[in-house]
């Protein structure tokens, strides 16, 4: 017995261990700090300074070993003020010179015309379990290269900071707007010798959530964005400005050869849009990497390629050379009433309204984009299914209807398919999984998701779903599912599932309703009530016995 009791106590003791291991965080900040300074002639100043001490050898073999700047040093000059690692005795490693590795931006390996970027690699190293890294740079920019002050900072970090200071230095006449959301930090603003120092100090942050569908779109993840733009207007007319002019001849010429011969407003769309997308690679660079500059659709044009502002700019300019009225709009990656400039913007998209229909096109996919606001009617599907068996196959006729927002743009709404396939046959016995829309719900990963969540879920629209399955059974088959009438409402929405049978016939729905796209902590029990119980594949198959 008391061997079993000291076995026990060992266990237990081991099981804590592992607890605390894998509850600490890999790494921490001991002290983080950014600061935005806008001088007199126009050139701005960025200066970044860290404290890292490391725990894990994850942290310190992967996630912490090097750190990355891109900078452009046309316009651009980076300054290394001090880069070293202070070891858990006190000793002082300093990054030698051949561990400072310039190379070119991934985003830019595809993309000639910005292959004078560079990223400084710094690789950090004297690096061990307890060793702090400490890395204090700043990055130059010439006047004019950023128009103005512009920043987005989404502000947990993958490991705890202790302490976050974020500080806009500007001259006293410029006014800067800011939003910093979810957090109860004020802002300290100071003023001396003609500048303006606002800033925000932040203390004990946790890391940021590693759990699934969790960004500053979901309206809980803290923030900061400001500018000293006078407004958003402003800050988009400095982008669109650059867009080509509506009566570009050489896009209208082209824009003319691509729609000869297409008599209807929408063929003409769909080539448009289709040669865009087709026919000139897209490029990841971010508006930030590229100075909030883009290249006129000639050169993309010449060039086959294209970041996603210059093939919003081609794709505007072949529509208005169509006879269309197209303009650029962006979304934005999160809601402020003030700060949004053009760092916060998330996509930017083509508007077209043609023959009294608003028109939302990405210059990357066919597909219409998803927006953080979505209209419950246009995600609707509507399906009717007919199954039938003969000779140990089942056949499927299928009359569905699919909301025009799940479906790419010039794509039928409604559509008749039939398909053949082998009956799942065991033993005696047949199953059958009831298939539903390729755009349905349960296609995307929201159904497998933890008992418990932390953060507001966003999903990416609302659901409205119906299927109803009429299955015509043979003589020698017979459905053993046994009936059911299963009926879920709550605050998140509601779920319907009903098993029918009249003799032969069997008749089977299914219905999801979510009449909303954000859920608060709070609501998710609920919402993943109907998610879990909808993508459940045993509630989807059916069971029959043969003779």
């Amino acid at each position: 017995m008391r061997a079993n009791k000291q076995t026990f106590a060992f266990l237990l003791c081991l099981l804590l261990m592992a607890t605390t291991a894998f509850g600490a965080p890999e790494a921490e900040y001991k002290k983080l700090a950014k600061t935005w300074t806008l001088h007199a002639d126009g050139s701005q100043e960025f200066r970044y300074n860290m404290e890292l001490t490391l725990f894990t050898h994850t942290a310190m073999n992967g996630t912490y070993g090097e750190s990355f700047i891109v900078y452009n040093p046309e316009y651009q000059e980076l300054k290394i003020h001090s880069s070293y690692t202070r070891q858990k005795d006190g000793t002082i490693v300093r990054t030698p010179d051949n561990a400072f590795v310039e190379v070119l931006p991934r985003n830019a390996a595809d993309a000639p015309a910005y292959n004078h970027l560079k990223e400084m690699v710094v690789v950090h190293t004297g690096l061990e379990l307890g060793a702090t890294i400490y890395l204090d740079y700043s990055v130059t920019s010439k006047p004019g290269y950023l128009p103005e002050v512009d920043l987005f900072e989404e502000l947990l970090q993958s490991s705890p900071v202790k302490e976050y200071t974020l500080t806009v230095v500007t001259p006293e006449a410029k006014e800067l707007a800011y939003t910093l959301a979810n957090h109860p930090a004020k802002a300290s603003v100071k003023q001396s010798n003609g500048t303006r120092t606002t800033s925000w100090t932040l203390r004990n942050l946790p890391a940021s959530s590693r759990a699934p569908f969790v960004s500053v779109r979901n309206g809980d993840v803290p923030f900061l964005a400001a500018t000293t733009y006078a407004s958003q207007e402003d800050a988009q007319a400095t982008l669109f400005k650059q867009f080509d002019p509506a009566n570009n001849l050489q896009l209208a010429t082209l824009a003319e050869s691509l729609t000869e011969g297409k008599a209807k407003d929408e063929e003409k769309l769909k080539t448009i849009l289709t040669y865009t997308i087709e026919h000139f690679a897209g490029n990841p660079l971010t508006l930030e990497q590229t100075g909030y500059r883009l290249r006129p659709a000639e050169a993309v044009l010449s060039t086959a390629y294209g970041t996603e502002a210059e093939k919003a700019n081609l794709l505007a300019g072949l529509l208005n050379g169509a006879g269309f009225k197209a303009e650029p709009v962006v979304t934005y990656r999160a809601d402020a009433d003030k700060g949004f400039a053009l760092k916060a913007i998330d996509r930017i998209l083509v508007s077209c309204r043609v023959n009294g229909e608003d028109y939302l096109f990405s210059p990357l996919s066919t597909r219409r984009p998803t927006t953080m606001k979505a209209t419950a009617q246009d995600y609707s599907i509507k399906s009717d299914i007919t199954i039938r068996f003969k000779e140990g196959k089942v056949t499927t006729a299928t009359q569905e209807s699919v909301g025009k927002a799940l479906l790419p743009y010039f794509t039928a709404s409604s559509k008749e398919s039939n398909q053949t396939t082998d009956l799942n046959i065991q033993n005696g016995y047949a199953t059958l999984v009831l298939n539903d829309a390729a755009a349905g719900f349960a296609h995307l990963p929201y159904g497998n998701l933890n008992s418990q969540r932390k953060e507001n879920l966003l999903i990416p629209r609302p659901v409205s779903e119906v299927y109803t399955y009429t299955i015509e059974c043979p003589e020698n088959m017979e459905l053993r599912t046994p009936e059911t009438d299963k009926t879920i409402r709550n605050a998140a929405g509601s779920l319907a599932i009903t098993v029918r049978k009249n003799g032969r016939t069997a008749t089977v729905t299914r219905s999801l309703e979510l009449n909303k796209q954000l859920y608060t902590p709070a609501e998710y029990k609920e919402l993943r009530q109907l998610l879990t119980e909808w993508s459940d594949v045993n509630g989807k198959t059916l069971l029959f016995s043969i003779q």
